[in-house]
């Protein structure tokens, strides 16, 4: 019998929904700039033909160029996106976990199984969540007196699929499972590791829950961890999806030139050397960690104070049954 019963699953979802969307909408001005920062050929410094020069620099120039608008640019395909993506990741997570419990190997090895349930929990979100994220980039990276950067979602969806197909809406799939897998199976198990040392910090007669600032600054901490590893696929995926409206984005300097993985990574090394794969990063790693630490906090409260009580009454209820 699964663990989970379908109310619980459809509350794990609902709380996956919320901390999407609550992530989302702290943490959007960030992701702006770090998707303008990874569109940049030019290096994100004090350069001469450079259109953004370092993070402050960016949010003046964004806000002065295009107002606060600007800097929620693609915000409501950024919603979808997020609250599709964080609903299937944490229900999947929980129902792989329930899992894995029912076997000795996973239990016994239990930051193993955060880590494997974690990524695959995140590749099935990442497919979820795919093409809202080329709709999303698309938005954000375009000029902003185009079109296409005025676009809403679903009029996105559709003409991003009108003119490539699925193809153009799984652009970047292969990229984004290759990164999401460890980012997010990596998250998981330092967060998790991390709540596990606090509470072994704890007396043994206090060790039933955490405070939710350790949560919140274990989730900051394990959000940093885990992008820094993975950031560079993030950076090459952005600039294959650049490539199929490069056309609309002549006010931002010269495009990055990807038209595969492979001349992806060799066009980015050889013009932009190694430090090209981690441009953008100080907005992104302070995104993750604002990311991950509204994320996990918000779910594991939301768990603890309505789907915790539901499974508890569930348990009650099947106790009283077998009576």
């Amino acid at each position: 019998m699964p663990e989970n019963s379908v109310e619980v699953q459809v509350m794990q979802a609902v709380g996956g929904g919320i901390a999407g969307a609550a992530t989302r909408t702290i943490t959007q001005p960030l992701d702006v700039l770090k998707i303008r920062f990874q569109m940049q050929v030019e290096p994100v410094t004090n350069h001469k033909g450079s259109k953004y020069r370092g993070v402050i620099h960016a949010f003046k120039s964004v806000y002065a160029e295009e107002g606060m608008r600007g800097m929620f640019r693609g915000h409501n395909s950024g919603q979808v996106l997020s609250i599709s993506y964080a609903l299937v990741q944490f229900w999947s997570y929980e129902q792989l976990r329930s899992m894995a419990h029912q076997f000795d190997y996973w239990r016994e090895r239990p930051f193993l199984m955060f880590f494997i349930c974690g990524g695959i929990a995140g590749c099935l979100g990442a497919v979820a969540a795919q093409p809202f994220d080329v709709v999303r980039t698309q938005m954000v990276a375009a000029d902003p007196s185009s079109r296409r950067s005025q676009m809403n979602t679903f009029t996105g969806l559709r003409k991003v699929y009108k003119k490539e197909g699925w193809m153009g809406l799984s652009r970047g799939l292969p990229f984004t499972l290759v990164q999401v897998f460890p980012l997010v199976g990596a998250n998981f198990l330092f967060y998790k590791y991390l709540n596990a040392a606090v509470l072994m910090a704890k007396p043994p007669d206090q060790r039933q829950e955490i405070h939710g600032a350790f949560l919140f600054l274990n989730g900051a901490l394990s959000g940093v961890l885990a992008k820094m590893i993975v950031y560079p696929a993030d950076l090459l995926k952005k600039r294959i999806q650049l490539m199929a409206f490069k056309q609309e984005r002549k006010t931002f300097g010269r495009n990055p030139e990807c038209p595969t993985i492979l001349g992806c990574i060799s066009t980015t090394f050889r013009e932009e050397g190694l430090g090209g794969f981690y441009k953008g990063m100080l907005p992104t790693l302070l995104k993750a960690g604002l990311m991950s630490a509204v994320y996990f906090s918000i779910y594991d409260m939301f768990k603890r104070h309505y789907i915790a009580p539901m499974k508890e009454a569930e348990k009650n209820r099947q106790k009283l049954v077998k009576h």
